[in-house]
């Protein structure tokens, strides 16, 4: 039956090229700066052991889904600036009172001259079945990738 626990969701959505590095460089070396994007999803990201972008850190988001206000708190397990890729290991917060396991991977890949696909995958596992799935954090974790691509492409007009 435990198997039948483990999970897999994935979002992605495509960025203009010039905010694919801005969109990895927000979550891996400045995700305090993203409350300032979207303050209406995210709106605290605190560092409470470590450095911003170093893996081994621990943060803790204060976000909003679904009309609840929510806290998680994760290790950053990797951070590959070469090829844009970062692993968050979630470890508290609400999210885990309904997942025993949960892993956040961020990928941003080029796809075209002039795009970049931003991958989100969650790895987990509820405790029980009929636990609910992350949807809500996909959808908005999708949605702010638009979001940030909006935000840098306004500051540089």
């Amino acid at each position: 039956m435990a198997g039948l626990l483990k999970r897999k969701l994935e979002g992605e959505v495509e960025i203009k090229e010039g905010a694919s590095d801005l969109f990895h460089d927000f979550f891996a070396n400045k995700p305090h700066h993203i409350p300032n994007v979207k303050d209406d999803f995210i709106h605290a990201c605190d560092l409470h052991e470590g450095a911003f972008g170093t893996p081994g850190s621990t943060i803790e988001w204060t976000y909003t889904v679904d009309g609840k206000k929510k806290t998680i708190k994760q290790i950053l397990e990797v951070v590959d600036e070469k090829n844009k890729v970062i692993h968050f290991k979630c470890i508290g917060g609400d999210l885990m009172k309904d997942y025993k396991e949960f892993l956040a991977i961020l990928k941003v890949i080029p796809v075209a001259e002039e795009l970049s696909k931003v991958i989100w995958t969650f790895i987990y596992e509820k405790f029980q079945p009929g636990f609910p799935e992350p949807t809500g954090e996909m959808d908005a974790l999708v949605k702010i990738a638009k979001d940030i691509e909006d935000h840098h492409h306004a500051v540089n007009k």
